[in-house]
């Protein structure tokens, strides 16, 4: 019988959180028909042995992993007769390359034994962890190039974790995340942690288990959903949850995040739902988590673990027991993360069980009854002296080429003794599956960078985004293509046609765009001054919109209208908001380079239920909502674009005079400047000019509703400000208006609506923010009077059948700046302004501005310099 062993990690010990408890039973089997199995390695010690990890397909079409022993530095280097282990590659057909051996030299600061799976991040280094060494031996996360060099980016030192056994992810913010089990060493005990780190090793502590609480201990790594959270699982051990839980922590501006249990293990008769889940989760096609548990099930607390799926509210539904047949002929003690393959079907490893007492892999097909169909598909130890491989410990990875690849840490052809009985493979299974594509990321506006990854893309003649052809595109290598989303693209599979057929993405790419608009009544979602303290400078910070407020946004918004306010702790050179897991735009939203309060308006797609804001110096910021968009519906809204008109003009007496401060003033909108009774909401631009002193702030909202905790705009100087906005009907056809602190003369323009789909309406179509213009490229130098721009023949290049476009439009002025008016090309200049900078300072606001040709008029009636990003149209 090959018996697994349960492996000595020196200090840390983790023996009390049940990190490797393996149990056996004996049986007789053979591998499924249909199936290829092939070992690509044998490690011989000195090229790595026990490769715990498992794999990461890399952009380049190679594997990357780690061995958690042998290496270079010999036996003795880690102490306790181990050597530290190593990072390795190794291609498609085996070629294997040892890149880096850990502890070759004392002290292994760069850490030692590593334990979990690399992965690559977006700029394509590879970050892993290791569960010895560092500065205090209590493990470190660390840092390699493609190059091999490696460095540490944080030792742990017992406070902040100790033993990262998981692999880290990479956040939809660009941050990675991982988990420390924790340790009872030498008078230290933590219990686990959840920690947040940058690519630059700018590390948070998130969370820290408890001894006692429901919470369990010895997380095991985290995935993120796709609502924004991340979901993982805590083995148990010596805690409060001794048999493990799944547990949800959610994005927080203040530490600790909130952490929720959402199941705890043996919660049924004899731990019939399984115990101590050691592989972490992966969120299937369907929403739901999947993952197993090294033990329970009808067996008991000690049976061979399960197989198991849970909503993201936590019910859990087992939906497979092991060893359920005779001698455990399907496989015991699975420990690896499950993988859903392009046939829908679930992969994973146990590492025992099977005809060979050595583990197996299994296939789980989703079913409308329980138990769920399982098929064992390779039993290992098949061979003399196991020489493919024994006892796989981590889970499968599915290859662009279509294939399984994977680890087993003990087998193959090299005897490890007396450190290790044999040092363990790398292997391939073939189940039929055809290559594919990958995609990085997997949604993302019009304009938006693309990472295809797949199998020989050399010679690639199109790239399609659901049948629209991307007009350039770039090979950068046989596994690798880079493109945009082009314009016209709608949510569907990404398809590459290479010579010999084409490949199609195994998921589809979510575009973002056509959606139509849902008004909902001003409201404040963030302040920081009260929740989470400012934006430190040179930082971002992402707000996920569904869960602030309780302002009813739901997670099927596409983009959010907001109004921006920045409240800076001095000057504010700028800053920026966009989608949340999208890569930083080079754009400004606002400018303050004097320190006083600004506003401005913003339609930002949602990103991952998130957006994301960049201060470059300090600052408070406060986002308020007055709608989203989202899939067309019964109860969504096409917007109307208008000739930009003035509606409302208090100064000279007119309109009902200057608006007194502390007292509502309501104007009906319907029937001025073409605007009918049908329309659910106004597309404003709003200004003051408030009477010496300034003004605190102006909040606009829907006549006969509560006035909102919200501010349109803030004019805490004096001067003339402006500010876009857009605002629901309300059930009165009417607007409020309310000025805090002084009073103001108020000029109320308006340059669209929204209203029932119908002729004349257009829906939105988002796109990766990008510069229209920029005045001051080219040594240029300071307009004054009016200027055309070509916004379709730009390097943005919307589409010809735009109706209007959504801007963001900043003056640069090296003086007194009276206002500044955008309007459809060919049409008489109107009265209205879209921005003011009387005082000559930076100054930016949003606007939709209709084209009927592709272009726009601008005219700036005092000597300045534009620029103007797009980010959105109108459109059929």
């Amino acid at each position: 019988m090959h018996t697994a062993k349960r492996l000595s990690l020196r200090k840390p010990s983790i023996s009390n959180v049940a990190c490797i408890v393996l149990v056996f039973c004996a049986a007789t089997a053979i591998a499924a028909p249909a199936q290829t199995f092939s070992t690509l390695v044998s490690f011989d010690y000195t090229d790595g042995a026990v490769p715990l990890g498992g794999l990461v397909q890399a952009n380049d079409g190679n594997f990357y992993g780690t061995t958690w022993g042998g290496g270079s530095a010999g036996p003795y280097n880690c102490g306790d007769n181990y050597s530290c282990g190593t990072v390795f590659k190794i291609s498609t057909t085996g070629t294997l390359t040892s890149l880096y051996s850990f502890c070759v030299s004392l002290p292994c600061l760069t850490g030692g034994a590593p334990y979990a799976a690399l992965m690559q991040a977006s700029d394509r280094n590879f970050y892993g962890t290791a569960s010895q060494g560092g500065n205090l031996d209590f493990g470190t996360v660390f840092k390699m190039t493609n190059s091999g060099m490696v460095t540490a980016l944080h030792s742990f030192n017992d406070t902040d974790g100790a033993a990262p056994l998981g692999a880290l992810i990479q956040g939809t913010d660009g941050n990675l995340y991982g988990t420390t089990v924790g340790v009872t060493t030498e008078g230290h005990t933590t219990y686990g942690t959840v920690f947040k780190i940058t690519t630059a090793g700018v590390f948070t502590l998130l969370y820290t288990f408890s001894a006692s609480g429901p919470d369990g201990c010895g997380p095991s790594g985290l995935v993120q959903g796709t609502d924004g959270n991340f979901y993982g699982t805590a083995a148990g051990g010596a805690c409060g949850q001794q048999f493990g839980t799944i547990f949800k922590i959610t994005p927080s501006d203040t530490l600790p995040w909130p952490l929720t249990t959402l199941y705890s293990f043996c919660s049924q008769p004899n731990c019939a739902d399984g115990a101590n889940p050691q592989g972490g989760l992966v969120q299937g096609t369907d929403g739901n988590f999947y993952g197993t548990t090294e033990q329970g099930g009808p067996e008991g607390q000690y049976g061979n673990g399960t197989v198991f799926k849970v909503s993201g509210s936590g019910t859990l539904t087992t939906l497979y027991s092991f060893c359920a047949r005779t001698n455990c002929v399907d496989g015991a003690a699975p420990e690896g993360q499950l993988v859903q393959a392009t046939d829908g079907n679930f992969y994973g490893t146990t590492d025992g069980g099977g005809s060979g007492l050595a583990g197996t892999i299994f296939k789980i097909t989703p079913g409308e009854t329980l138990p769920w169909p399982l098929t064992t598909l390779y039993s290992f130890c098949s061979q003399p002296n196991c020489a493919d491989g024994a006892n796989p410990f981590a889970g499968l990875v599915q290859a662009t080429d279509g294939n399984l690849y994977g680890t087993t840490y003990e087998g193959g052809n090299y005897s490890c003794l007396p450190y290790y009985p044999d040092c363990g493979t790398v292997f391939k299974l073939s189940v039929g599956l055809g290559p594919f594509l990958k995609l990085q990321p997997t949604s993302g506006v019009v304009g938006a960078p693309v990472t295809i990854l797949g199998t020989n893309l050399t010679g690639a003649t199109r790239v399609t985004f659901n049948g629209t052809q991307a007009t350039n595109f770039q090979i950068v290598s046989p596994s690798e293509i880079t493109t945009n989303v082009p314009s016209g693209a709608t949510t569907g599979v990404v398809q590459v046609t290479i010579p010999g057929g084409t490949l199609t993405s195994n998921t589809d790419f979510q575009v973002m765009g056509p959606i139509q608009f849902v008004s909902v009544t001003p409201c404040r979602l963030i302040d920081t001054r009260q929740t989470g303290g400012p934006i430190q400078g040179g930082t971002s910070r992402n707000f996920t919109v569904p869960q602030l407020g309780n302002c009813g946004i739901p997670t099927s918004a596409a983009a959010y209208s907001l109004n921006v306010t920045a409240v800076p702790h001095g000057g504010l050179g700028y800053l920026t908001i966009w989608p949340d897991g999208e890569i930083q735009p080079y754009v400004s939203t606002m400018n303050s380079p004097d320190g006083r309060i600004k506003a401005n308006a913003a339609i930002v797609p949602a990103g991952n239920n998130a957006v994301s804001v960049y201060a470059s110096n300090t600052t408070d910021v406060i986002l308020d909502i007055d709608g989203y968009f989202t899939s067309a519906g019964s109860q969504t809204y096409e917007f109307y674009p208008l000739m930009p008109c003035r509606i409302v003009d208090t100064r000279n007496n007119q309109d009902g005079g200057m608006l007194q401060a502390g007292v509502e003033r309501d104007y009906s909108i319907p029937g001025n400047c073409g605007v009918p009774s049908s329309a659910t909401a106004y597309s404003f631009n709003v200004t003051v000019l408030p009477s010496p002193g300034g003004l605190d702030y102006l909040t606009v909202w829907p006549k006969g509703e509560t006035r909102p905790v919200v501010s349109t705009l803030n004019d805490n100087t004096g001067t003339v400000v402006a500010n876009a906005a857009i605002v629901p009907a309300g059930s009165e056809n009417a607007t409020a208006f309310y000025a805090h602190s002084n009073s103001t003369n108020l000029l109320i323009d308006v340059d669209g609506y929204f209203a029932a789909p119908g002729t004349g309406g257009f829906s939105l179509y988002p796109v990766a923010p990008c510069r229209v213009l920029d005045t001051r490229q080219n040594n240029g130098q300071p307009f004054s009077g009016e200027k055309t721009v070509n916004v379709v023949g730009s390097a943005c290049a919307p589409p010809s059948n735009a109706a209007a476009y959504i801007f963001n439009a900043t003056v640069v002025p090296p003086g007194r700046m009276p206002y500044l008016t955008l309007w459809p090309d060919g049409e008489q200049q109107p009265v209205v302004s879209t921005l003011n900078a009387l005082d000559g300072f930076i100054t930016s606001n949003m606007a939709i501005v209709p084209t009927n040709n592709g272009s726009i008029d601008a005219y700036a009636a005092g000597l300045t310099q534009l620029i103007l990003d797009i980010s959105g149209y109108f459109a059929p």
